[in-house]
């Protein structure tokens, strides 16, 4: 038998939590959040040192502030406690993966792993940390290699020299820690740009705040300059071990690769022995087969997570409205919006 629902929230991380408590607020009752594995799993699977950069009070999601705690930003198992609490009140179903996303009708519907689901809307709410990217070119290294979603701990990496690709929050945080055993070469795409963690007594994340660089528009002048000059690094620690020549820096992009060499795009060929690639991830979409909902490379088209499927809305995107749109305090904004399209739709007659 198949079942049916108002909305359909597909992903119970922080953007489909958000979403769901801000259709309550709303009125929209007939509501399902679908999670593919158990709440908060996304954090408890990266690894074991790993700490949010956004200190605890900008680490809240709607309605509920982040607990305090010894630390001024929280652990990965804070994060996945916090959520799955959040998650306590609100109709979640864990374990419950979808197959397939199609149209129905004037309404979607949905093969899961627990049966069929029919929706008049759907959410998408992926999450930031769903599909690990890795270039093509690891398909021709014949060294050992993983990448930061496969990374627990140092001994996770062969003693030695270790080559980390990225430029961004996680590279350097992995860098740091391998450091202390390993020698480490990171090849970025573009020069790292570190941030302080506190300016005059401040976290850097309240002066972005303060000025408005953090909730300015996607195609704002800063937006279109911070998304070119790349993530910035919330610490300094990594600076000092490359002034003090303990990590080499290269700047270049991974362009190729043969056996236990790795081809950049400047024409160095690096001799490697084990890499971690800290390449980011991408949204899952392979489920979606809705014509209209992904462009030809399977990335959603939306404008501001509104997609051009009437009836379908997109969550939790970098970028999808601002600078903080994928992370943990960006949420209620973009949740009070997309719940408040997802109202109108509903309504009759609309």
């Amino acid at each position: 038998m198949t079942e049916a629902h108002d909305v359909v929230v597909v992903g119970g991380g922080q953007a489909g939590l958000g979403t769901a408590r801000a259709l309550a607020r709303r009125g929209v009752r007939d509501v399902v959040v679908l999670e593919a594995g158990e709440v908060g799993h996304t954090w408890t699977d990266r690894w074991d040192s790993l700490q949010l950069f956004t200190p605890r009070r900008f680490s809240g999601l709607p309605g509920r502030r982040f607990p305090r705690g010894r630390t001024r930003s929280p652990s990965r198992t804070e994060m996945a406690a916090y959520l799955r609490s959040y998650a306590a009140d609100l109709p979640v179903r864990e374990h419950v993966r979808v197959e397939r996303l199609h149209r129905d009708g004037d309404g979607f519907a949905l093969q899961t792993s627990r049966g069929p689901v029919r929706a008049r809307c759907v959410v998408l709410a992926p999450g930031p940390f769903s599909r690990p990217s890795v270039p093509a070119a690891a398909a021709d290294l014949d060294v050992p290699q993983l990448h930061s979603s496969d990374y627990h701990r140092p001994s996770d990496v062969p003693p030695g020299d270790v080559l980390v690709v990225g430029g961004g929050n996680s590279a350097a945080q992995l860098s740091l820690e391998l450091a202390r055993d390993h020698h480490v070469h990171v090849v970025a795409p573009r020069p790292l740009w570190f941030l302080p963690e506190d300016v005059l007594g401040f976290s850097t994340y309240w002066w972005t705040l303060a000025t408005g660089v953090l909730n300015a528009p996607a195609d704002a002048r800063v937006s279109r300059y911070v998304r070119r000059r790349g993530d910035a690094i919330v610490g300094t620690q990594l600076r000092a071990l490359v002034r003090r020549g303990e990590v080499a820096v290269t700047t270049s992009r991974v362009v190729g690769a043969s056996g236990r060499t790795v081809h950049l795009q400047d024409g160095t060929r690096l001799p490697v022995s084990c890499v971690l690639w800290c390449t980011g991830f991408r949204p899952d979409t392979a489920f979606v087969d809705v014509p209209g909902a992904l462009d030809d490379d399977g990335a959603p088209l939306h404008v501001q997570g509104v997609s051009p499927v009437a009836g379908l809305w997109w969550m939790g995107l970098p970028w999808q409205t601002r600078l903080n749109s994928s992370i943990v305090d960006g949420v209620d904004r973009d949740a009070r919006a997309t719940a408040d399209r997802v109202a109108a739709h509903l309504r009759p007659g609309a």
